[in-house]
């Protein structure tokens, strides 16, 4: 007596909103279909712009390595935000969740940077 069990597999189905495909839609530069799928683009992007950090990295200090450095690490952040943590697809709710703190800090930040050293909102130290 063998007791035999049929598995049945389904077809290829698109997985809700999270479907792995090498078609995406950004919003500067419309519908793109790229070989190997978008998160391996994604990871050779990151890497050139790592190298990118590094190789400016070594260059004299200054306003310009500084602004450069940080902006690669903004596109860094928002390239690893959007496809590895989905945002682009997930609920918009989301995206606010992640920019209200991050609109705070950096209001926060800018306000530090404008406060003369010592002098703080304007009173006088005894």
């Amino acid at each position: 007596m063998s007791h035999e069990t049929q598995i049945t597999v389904a077809p290829d189905t698109p997985h809700d909103d999270h479907a792995h495909s090498d078609t995406v839609t950004l919003p500067v530069l419309g519908t793109i279909t790229v070989p190997g799928g978008i998160y391996t683009v994604v990871f050779v992007v990151l890497g050139v712009l790592t190298l990118i950090e590094v190789l400016i990295g070594g260059l004299p200090e200054g306003f310009v390595k500084i602004v450069a450095l940080l902006a690669i690490a903004v596109l860094k952040a928002l390239l690893v935000i959007i496809f590895y943590m989905h945002l682009r697809t997930d609920n918009r709710l989301f995206a606010v969740v992640l920019a209200l703190p991050l609109v705070i800090v950096l209001l926060s930040i800018l306000y530090l940077l404008a406060v003369p050293i010592g002098e703080g909102l304007g009173y006088l130290a005894s």
